[in-house]
């Protein structure tokens, strides 16, 4: 159980570098369902729709960094071309031109301009950080629902038209642990005004009538351990950390298959593909958002008392007190003396054994004290970072 704390401290303290850009998948990111994937937007080829030609690059498999920057030149001019030929059909203040997004969606890819940025992962899902030597990446998406679908709706219905759903879900231990992180905001339309002020003398692509401001709640991370033998039965440790953020995102493709989002402000291309509305691993973020995190006074109560039992066994009489407390039949008897003369040969080894971990265990809980208390849940403000939320 103290390995597990210990383990689970580690992932806490590393989680205060998440960046709400943690919550979609980087460009060429392997995916353990790949193939399932793959198979599904395969099956949509040949079909008479817009995005048919997309899909089918989406499906092709890189297979070395000539051919990953080869695919990501075509999906950057399949995706001009698509965005050219798109016009949303509603008026401008019409809610209803929103209704065609609506849906549940998985990351497919990010078009950026540099090639080193990974703006849509953060530390999560970095390819050789620290956070996916713990775990694997295992779903990204992001849904767009009706107002209000999860009931934890901050805006009234007048404002917001929509919720935003941003999950990243990551396994390890060969899926023994999990953590899952959501971000859920109000989704509310840029006001005319807003639009044109955002509009001048902007240098990338202009904003349309679908840009939105997305109000996200804190953070909310789930760190899990799965009960016995089936695959998806966990039992989650709830927590929120952070403050709340907004961001602004605009939609620059829609059609049944495919939405494509853009940055309020990068620019940045985000590939999203509808998946169907019973998919058992898209919906998971129901049963999350259902368990309300833990208190921070409960969670920082439980840190302070690890930390002061950890250290006054690491720098007090703790070891003393254990001994003390041991019946005196055990040390007096002569049936338990070759136990207690082996104890005594190893007792420097076992103590300072004891010490060290106590007082690494002690420092643990003192750091996710500390980020519990103050931490910012990985959300950063400056553009890029805070873009990729969606």
């Amino acid at each position: 159980m103290m390995v597990l704390a210990s383990l689970l401290f580690s992932i806490i303290l590393y989680a205060n570098v998440i960046t709400t850009s943690a919550l979609v998948s980087p460009i060429g990111l392997k995916r353990r369902h790949g193939e399932r994937r793959h198979a599904s937007l395969f099956s949509r080829r040949g079909s008479d729709i817009e995005s048919d030609s997309l899909l089918s690059l989406l499906s092709e498999d890189e297979t070395d960094i000539s051919s990953q920057q080869k695919k990501k030149i075509m999906l950057r001019n399949e995706v001009s071309s698509l965005e050219s030929q798109f016009t949303s059909t509603e008026e401008h203040d019409d809610p209803k031109r929103f209704n065609p997004l609506i849906g549940l969606y998985e990351v497919a890819s990010v078009i950026t301009n540099n090639d080193k940025e990974n703006p849509v992962g953060g530390k999560w899902t970095r390819s050789g950080g620290f956070a996916q030597k713990l775990f694997k990446t295992r779903k990204t998406y992001q849904h767009i629902l009706p107002y209000n679908s999860t009931g934890l709706a901050r805006y009234d219905g007048q404002k917001s038209v929509a919720e935003a759903i941003n999950v990243v879900s990551l396994d390890g231990l060969c899926g023994l642990l999990r953590a899952t992180v959501i971000l859920r905001g109000d989704a509310v339309p840029l006001t005319p005004q807003e639009l044109k002020d955002m509009n001048t003398n902007r240098t990338i692509t202009l904003l349309s009538n679908l840009a939105i401001r997305a109000n996200f709640d804190a953070p909310r991370i789930f760190f899990g351990k799965r009960q016995g033998r089936r695959k998806n039965a966990f039992k989650y440790l709830p927590l929120q950390l952070g403050p709340i953020s907004d961001v602004v995102l605009d939609t620059s493709f829609n059609d049944q298959f495919v939405r494509i989002g853009m940055g309020g402000t990068s620019g940045t291309r985000f590939i999203f593909t509808r998946t169907s509305d019973d998919d058992d691993e898209a919906l998971e973020y129901k049963a999350l958002l259902q368990q309300p995190p833990a208190k921070k006074p409960k969670l920082l109560g439980i840190m302070a008392s690890i930390l002061l039992a950890s250290f006054y066994i690491a720098f007090g009489n703790g070891i003393k007190l254990a001994a003390s407390i041991t019946p005196s039949f055990v040390t007096t008897s002569a049936a338990f003396s070759p136990l207690v003369n082996l104890l005594s040969a190893v007792k420097m080894s076992v103590g300072g054994l004891m010490r060290i971990t106590a007082g690494v265990t002690g420092l643990l809980a003192g750091l996710g004290a500390l980020l519990i208390a103050f931490s910012s849940g990985g959300i950063e403000r400056d553009g890029m970072q805070a873009e990729a939320a969606q």
